[in-house]
């Protein structure tokens, strides 16, 4: 059960609770980095992933500062987009210390270690500084190691010892585009016509992009000898830049013709740079694997590529990449590129059977930036990605959850029920960002604490943990955000803090991959659970606690079971399903039991009625080799049946209608005992008949609709009144053809058998078109609507003239476009603000959706709002309600809706915040629920009724 709250909460204070996977030493950081990283399970869906970029973390080196006659201060004495030294080893050495491992890292993504171009390019719109490759964005040579950042086997022994700790690598990559040209390399390698030697500097006067009124871009000749038919770039002999996503020249940068499908030979400047590299002194850097992919495989550009980061998988044992700019190169050169690294992964293990990592079974991870993604399944998916980065938690323009701590629960349920129900996809979340922002300094404890929890992969971004402060920028706002990392000044609090939260995570797979119910309100509690593949990790999280605090674990722990605090080192003995801890300064405290974790058992269904002769259960025992059952109600420590982890139990045959079963389950290990009960009924078998999609809106001229009927033969089924038909189980049919726009399909089921009949009404309306919500900023004006590559093809706005949205409420604006049912959309104003950013590609949709920084399928739950959902079987549930002690609605009240979960209805009703509801249920026929005469109590947030009892989230 997913449960969902809103609740405004200070992250400073936060008592978390564990089980599973636990240290066993009063020194946290020692006892965590004793720990043997192999054994230690790994999961990419609780990624915590930490980006460095390579040149501004740790210089390791500095013989290898000025490789390439680079500079670390540009002419006019700025290092603002220069290279500051960090390298291979510097990381090396750092893994050597336990930094990353003191910090809980699992995954380390680091800048494209492959060369760059040697030259600079004029940096930010001003062109007031150099700028150099140093992010690792503006390659030269696929097969080479870029001196700046080591050599072969510095990249090897980085590799090898991140293994060794139980690290994963992952390698920035691109595929979109190579580097510009530069004076230093079009002198170096004789192609264009520069102009000026490699040693030109501005003037006085000059900025410097003047460099480009020297450089003769029309003369085709001299251009012959760079990319040639590689790319496309716009310049003298060179094929345009084009209008799509896949052929424009991101930037200005030249553009990889990655459509192509046949060979048009090698790239003349890595000819004339391979020929020169054939002579001795270039084997430290020239990666084995890809030294026979330096010549003329007669194969298309982008196959080139495929094979040469490939080639880097395959020596070094790479896990994964990052992928820059995927929305840029065709969908399907990323599922090839993913199937070539997976199998260069595979073939490294099998090459190295003794090298750390050899032993690992999870396959190649790719992790790609879609500029605007957020938390959704989307195309990609199913060409190769297993993760994209989430660009909402953040928020393009800062306004994402992250700064909004009052929405934690929201997020956390969000994330979680989108991630952790569906195995085929995840995100990797970030509170800061090299082409973004920095989170604000003063609030990183805040910020880490929300970002370790958050549901899904994590990206750490370097110096987040120390308070990193931004650093020179110039005319480019980005570049203040990659400044060197501080190692001279950091902020000791922030990183203790981080280094707690990040091993808490990196030792719980229910962080980042469990199921997350919301289980308390005051303090905010939440548990994490994580019940697969023969693991149990059990987490409870408890945020705003000061002082002495007692929780309710009971959901997590047994009665007398010892339980110590992960932060101080402090322990203390569950009694009756509380727990009470002295809160630390900081107000985190972080449970886990010692010594051997108790066992659980459970089983699947949990009880309940079933109509069928007979019910097959699953038994589930954990941490003990086998449990014991009973079904009839027996004490399954006594005479209990033996059972192991898996076994299919089948009960029900014997039982007579109306008849219950008691399954009782146990299990004992060293640490303690575990007990379960669960109670089965089986009921008639009445009819039930269901369809899908159950109603709503559909565009195009007909939907098909998949009929259902259970516990009987067949069942009948009637169109807007017409004769009924019968229908099977399964069976489709299509309706609305010749339906206008606007117009109600109805569709009414019906079955029968020996013990009732069922009947099911269902509505369809044909949308008039695409409708968009907008959650407008406060700091914009009145939101217009640009939308294009509409289908079916219909009138569309030019930039200037995009229709300006309507007014719905509180904030909330619609438009639609009539006659569309897909196309790409983007929200702007008046002024400059627009949504995505500017070259950024539309959002694509093909059903309604509302969009506050995330798109939602219907309106988002506002956090003062009190939505509830009431489990009832009545046909016509109305809600009889005073709100804040005034009047009471007109009986018998308001009718509730039909709610995504079976047997619930829903219905919510926006307040003000503290606002408090007092509530009766009807049938609308007179028939009460008024929790026998005292009422029902509800609160901001979503609350669930169920047999009497209130419980926050969702059922």
């Amino acid at each position: 059960m997913i449960n969902i709250r809103k609740t405004k909460v200070f992250l400073a204070c936060i008592v978390m609770v564990t089980f599973s996977f636990l240290l066993s030493t009063s020194s946290v950081n020692d006892a965590y980095a004793s720990q043997n990283s192999d054994q230690k399970p790994f999961s990419w869906d609780n990624a915590t992933v930490y980006f460095a970029i390579t040149d501004r973390f740790n210089d390791g080196n500095r013989g290898n500062n000025d490789s390439y006659g680079r500079p670390q201060k540009d002419a006019w004495g700025q290092n603002i987009g220069t290279f500051h030294g960090g390298d291979l080893q510097g990381l090396t050495d750092k893994l050597n210390e336990g930094y990353f491992t003191d910090l809980g890292i699992n995954t380390i993504w680091i800048s494209a270690p492959y060369e760059q171009i040697h030259g600079w390019v004029g940096g930010g719109s001003d062109g007031d500084f150099a700028h150099y490759a140093y992010h690792g964005y503006y390659a030269l040579d696929y097969t080479t190691v870029d001196q700046n950042m080591g050599t072969v086997e510095e990249m090897r022994e980085f590799v090898n010892t991140a293994h060794e700790q139980g690290i994963r690598v992952v390698l920035d990559v691109v595929m979109n585009h190579p580097g510009y040209n530069t004076i230093k390399d079009m002198n170096e390698y004789g192609f264009g016509n520069p102009g000026v030697s490699e040693d030109w500097t501005p003037g006085e006067g000059q900025t410097w992009h003047d460099v480009h009124n020297h450089i003769h871009y029309d003369d085709a000749s001299p251009w012959s000898t760079w990319w040639g038919p590689w790319v496309r770039a716009g310049i003298g002999g060179y094929e345009s830049c084009g209008n799509s996503e896949t052929t424009m020249c991101l930037a200005g940068l030249p553009d990889f013709r990655t459509e192509l499908t046949h060979s048009v030979g090698l790239p003349p400047l890595l000819e004339t740079k391979w020929s020169q590299e054939r002579r001795e002194g270039y084997e430290d850097w020239i990666v084995p694997t890809a030294s026979d992919l330096r010549r003329d495989l007669d194969i298309a550009p982008a196959d080139y590529i495929v094979q040469w980061l490939a080639a880097w998988v395959e020596e070094f044992g790479i896990d994964g990449f990052r992928i820059d700019t995927a929305k840029h190169v065709e969908l399907f050169r990323w599922q090839q590129l993913k199937d070539a690294a997976n199998e260069a992964l595979w073939s490294w293990r099998e090459e190295n059977p003794d090298a750390p990592g050899a032993s690992w079974t999870d396959d190649f991870w790719m992790v790609g930036e879609v500029w605007g993604h957020g938390v959704g399944r989307s195309e990609y998916f199913d060409y190769g990605f297993d993760s994209i980065i989430n660009f909402t938690f953040q928020g393009e323009h800062g306004n994402g959850p992250a700064y909004r701590l009052d929405t934690m629960e929201d997020t956390f349920s969000h994330y979680a029920n989108q991630i952790n129900m569906d195995a085929s996809f995840n995100v990797l979340s970030y509170l800061s960002q090299h082409d973004t922002h920095l989170y604000p300094r003063e609030r990183l404890v805040d910020g880490g604490t929300y970002l370790m929890l958050l549901p899904g992969g994590v990206k750490l971004f370097y110096g987040d943990e120390t308070a990193r402060p931004f650093g020179p920028t110039g005319s480019d706002p980005q570049q203040g955000t990659r400044s060197s990392m501080n190692w001279d000044s950091v902020h000791e609090d922030v990183l203790s803090h981080w280094q707690k939260m990040g091993q808490f995570r990196n030792n719980h797979l229910a962080i980042g991959a469990g199921a997350h119910k919301q289980i308390g309100t005051n303090p905010y509690t939440f548990s994490r659970t994580y019940v697969e593949d023969g693991v149990d990790d059990r987490v409870v999280v408890t945020v705003g606690a000061t002082g002495e605090t007692t929780i309710d674990v009971s959901s997590v722990f047994s009665d007398g079971q010892t339980v110590r605090d992960f932060y101080t080192g402090d322990s203390t003995v569950v009694e009756n399903g509380k727990a009470t801890f002295a809160a630390h300064q900081n107000g985190v405290i972080l449970v886990e039991t010692e010594g051997e974790t108790i066992p659980s058992v459970s089983a699947s269904p949990q009880g309940g009625e079933f109509s069928s002769e007979e019910l097959e259960v699953t038994l589930s025992v954990l941490q003990a080799e086998s449990g014991a059952y009973t079904i009839d109600g027996s004490d399954p420590k006594e005479k209990g049946t033996p059972f192991a982890d898996g076994e299919v139990l089948t009960i029900g045959s014997d039982l007579a209608i109306d008849e219950s079963l008691t399954l009782r389950l146990f299990a004992k290990n060293e640490a303690g005992e575990a007990e379960a009960e669960y109670t089965f009924t089986k009921v008639p078998p009445y009819p039930h008949v269901f369809a899908d999609p159950p109603g709503g809106s559909f565009s195009g001229d007909s939907l098909e609709v998949t009929l259902h009927v259970q516990n009987v033969g067949e069942g009948a089924y009637s169109v807007n009144g017409a004769a009924e038909q019968s229908f099977m189980d399964g069976d489709a049919i299509t309706i609305g053809e010749g339906t206008e726009a606007g117009e109600e399909v109805t569709l009414q089921l019906k079955a029968e058998n020996e013990f009732g009949s069922t009947e099911e009404m269902y509505t369809f309306i044909k949308s008039p078109g695409l409708t968009a919500y907008f959650k407008n900023p406060d700091t914009w004006g009145t939101p217009h609507i640009y939308y294009y590559e509409t289908e079916p093809k219909v009138e569309e706005p030019s930039w200037g003239s995009a229709p300006e949205m309507e007014l719905v409420e509180n904030g909330w604006y619609k438009y639609t476009i009539e006659g569309a049912e897909s196309a790409r959309v983007l929200f702007k104003d008046a002024g400059a603000n627009q949504w995505p950013g500017p070259g950024e590609e539309g959002f694509y949709r093909d059903q309604d959706g509302w969009f506050d920084g995330e798109w939602h399928s219907e309106k988002p739950v506002q956090a003062n709002d009190i939505t509830i959902y009431y489990k009832t079987s009545w046909t016509n549930p109305h809600i009889h309600y005073s709100l804040n002690q005034e009047a009471w609605t007109t009986l018998p009240g308001v009718p509730l809706n039909s709610s995504e979960y079976e047997g619930y209805a829903k219905i919510t009703i926006e307040t003000e915040e503290g606002s408090q509801l007092r509530a009766a249920f009807n049938n609308g026929r007179g028939q009460w629920d008024n929790n026998q005469g005292r009422d029902y109590v509800f609160h901001s947030g979503i609350n669930t009724l169920a047999d009497g009892v209130i419980v926050r989230g969702t059922p």
